[in-house]
């Protein structure tokens, strides 16, 4: 399953951005002030994947766009009565990759990743970590668009197929957190669950504000797509 998610994840990005630099047409996440998590979550702890979860990102300016990947680096699942109840996750900020444009060139790519993770973006250095803790997972109250389930693992659109619930959760970058929420696919066989989320976050509400040149300027919404895997 692991393989499937950079490839489709590629394609999909490369062909949609062909031609259009708007932010991706997804889920804008609604975002408001952190909340309180509670230290005695109910249900079974499993542990998160981190060879078989991944986090995709796109950022579009005038003249482009550019997209890559985190890496997630651990966390865990509160599972009980088959429904999640709890959790964390933690990304690894230095693991952070740059993977298209389609045709860039490795010395732009490097640049900009040297740009990423320098205090206009990221500050990486002093910020190596990024997380999200769940506050909030319930069942999906809006309509449902029926897909083929067994793409399911695929994040490879930016729009989440046949959500089942709607996940809150605090989102911490560069040492601020907020609360989001948006929908998510979630499935569990028993052994094995996955959770897929694709939404848009505004940069700015975590303080990542550089404009970019004066004739290219920057769109405020990143696109994240965030596919995790948790085995018993």
């Amino acid at each position: 399953m692991k393989k499937m998610y950079l490839p489709y994840l590629l394609a999909i990005t490369i062909f949609l951005f062909s031609a259009c630099t708007n932010a991706p047409e997804s889920d804008k996440a609604k975002t408001s002030e952190a909340v309180a998590v509670t230290d005695n979550v109910a249900g079974e702890i499993i542990k998160i994947d981190t060879t078989a979860s991944i986090v995709e990102w796109v950022a579009t300016k005038v003249s482009g766009y550019h997209s890559g990947t985190l890496k997630v680096s651990g966390g865990e699942l509160n599972v009980q009565d088959t429904n999640v109840t709890g959790g964390n996750f933690v990304l690894n900020m230095n693991s952070i990759a740059v993977t298209g444009p389609k045709g860039s060139k490795e010395a732009d790519n490097n640049k900009l990743l040297g740009h990423l993770k320098s205090p206009d973006f990221f500050e990486v250095a002093a910020n190596p970590e990024a997380n999200f803790v769940i506050t909030s997972v319930k069942p999906f109250s809006g309509t449902i668009k029926q897909e083929n389930e067994t793409r399911q693992e695929s994040i490879s659109k930016y729009k989440v197929a046949n959500p089942t619930h709607t996940v809150s959760g605090n989102l911490t970058i560069k040492g601020i957190t907020k609360n989001i929420e948006f929908p998510a696919r979630i499935t569990n066989t028993g052994d094995t669950l996955n959770a897929i989320a694709k939404f848009n976050i505004d940069r700015t509400q975590w303080n990542i504000v550089y404009p970019g040149k004066p004739d290219d300027l920057i769109r405020n919404d990143i696109h994240m797509g965030i596919a995790l895997k948790a085995t018993k």
